[in-house]
């Protein structure tokens, strides 16, 4: 059974944004685009509002829209639209259980400031079973199937989820797989060396599975965010690790991812890789 590709989508731009990248992921996987919208439960005693109400038909229309547009866009594709009585953030945690990705939306905040991660999608990025992949609402929109997919690999042993996801990802889309490794300066100034005959065997494992992926291997130095971004300039895919217990109080990911995702210009998949 195809697991689906799953987006929460709340009639915003960037959740629209989302909704665009899943169903290309879905079709490219051959499964079903599965649309959750949570629309959060009032209690009893809450006055009714009909701005709430207004907000509710508006973004419902926006969805069936947004189903319709999708599929002029890809016939054949197969949507369903899940509305869960529930926080948002919870319902897309329970979505991803069985999901073979999440997409969810965030909002650019100019070229210079970066990206904003919104009260969903934290939550859902140190929770999430599945791979989330998070799509800033574009500014200007660059071709979906464009560039490299980009994978930023651990200093010491490979992130094994990781890899199956971004070799899965350039398989599906036919694009060459970029592998960043970076390390740190030596005390003394001097670059430190990447062993990179060891690299290759590490790597053995992936390229025998995936054969026909054009791999190029990235060897820096310097803090790991700012490459990453550096090397995702042209990406149409940005991939990196998400340790279940993130050792940063405050903040369900570490420096490095959290860093990609508010810098890269392109989607970023955030794997669990525990």
């Amino acid at each position: 059974m195809v697991r689906p590709v799953t987006v929460g989508v709340d009639g915003s731009p960037e959740s629209l944004a989302a909704a665009v990248w899943a169903g290309r992921e879905a079709a490219l996987r051959d499964g079903p685009l599965r649309i959750v919208h949570a629309l959060e439960p009032q209690s009893r005693e809450e006055p009714f509002s009909a701005d709430a109400a207004d907000r509710r038909e508006w973004a419902e229309s926006r969805i069936e829209a947004l189903a319709d547009e999708l599929l002029e866009a890809r016939p054949g594709l197969r949507i369903g639209v899940d509305r869960v009585a529930d926080l948002p953030s919870r319902a897309l945690l329970d979505a991803a259980g069985d999901s073979a990705v999440l997409a969810v939306g965030s909002r650019g905040l100019g070229t210079r400031q970066g990206f904003l991660l919104g009260s969903v999608s934290l939550p859902v990025l140190g929770g999430a079973p599945a791979p989330v992949v998070v799509v800033h609402e574009p500014e200007e929109p660059a071709p979906a199937d464009s560039g490299p997919v980009v994978v930023g690999l651990g200093h010491r042993d490979p992130h094994v989820p990781s890899l199956d996801f971004a070799f899965e990802a350039a398989a599906l889309r036919s694009a060459v797989l970029r592998l960043v490794r970076t390390a740190d300066r030596a005390p003394t100034g001097e670059r430190e060396p990447h062993d990179a005959s060891a690299l290759a065997e590490a790597l053995r494992p992936w390229r025998t599975r995936w054969p026909a992926v054009e791999v190029e291997e990235w060897l820096s130095t310097g803090p790991a965010a700012p490459r990453l971004v550096e090397a995702a300039d042209d990406a149409q895919l940005l991939v990196v690790g998400r340790r279940e217990n993130s050792p940063f109080p405050g903040s369900p990911v570490g420096p490095v991812t959290h860093g990609v995702l508010h810098h890269a210009r392109c989607p970023v998949a955030v794997v669990p890789c525990d």
